[in-house]
């Protein structure tokens, strides 16, 4: 009886370690994938991150708003708005929001024509920015 108790401990243990080393594969891989996937994407130029900063500034100058800047990240670039509380929406509709109220519009052509068909994210937080909810802005130049 003790042999078989044994044995089934060994069993369980040698699954789990099964288990986990094919999760841990397909993450290695995950990871791989994408890195790959990015590694021909032309760097975002200097102009670009300028361009984003100086329009979301001068929208987010006041209020309890307040726009921590842009990064490139994998041929995107990526704005960043802290915000004082979350907002009283599901995630959806706080996507849709900042898609229909913080993107800029059609209107602002010569921003994206600056852009240079550089995809732009609009991301909001309020404390971390590991915690955002953000939205792709439709280039309309495209």
């Amino acid at each position: 009886m003790n042999n078989l108790l044994h044995n089934f401990k060994l069993g369980c243990c040698i699954f789990i370690a099964l288990i986990a080393s094919t999760t841990l594969t397909g993450c290695i891989q995950g990871v791989a994938a994408e890195r790959f996937a990015y590694k021909d994407v032309n760097p975002v130029s200097e102009s670009a991150i300028k361009a984003v900063n100086t329009k979301f500034y001068s929208n987010f100058s006041m209020g309890g708003w307040y726009y921590k800047g842009a990064k490139a990240i994998n041929g995107t670039i990526n704005a960043y708005i802290q915000i004082p509380s979350r907002l009283d929406m599901n995630q959806q509709d706080q996507k849709n929001y900042l898609r229909q109220s913080i993107c800029p519009s059609a209107a602002t052509a010569d921003f994206w024509r600056a852009l240079d068909g550089i995809p732009l994210s609009v991301h909001i937080y309020t404390f971390n920015k590991k915690f955002t909810v953000y939205a792709h802005c439709e280039n309309p130049t495209v």
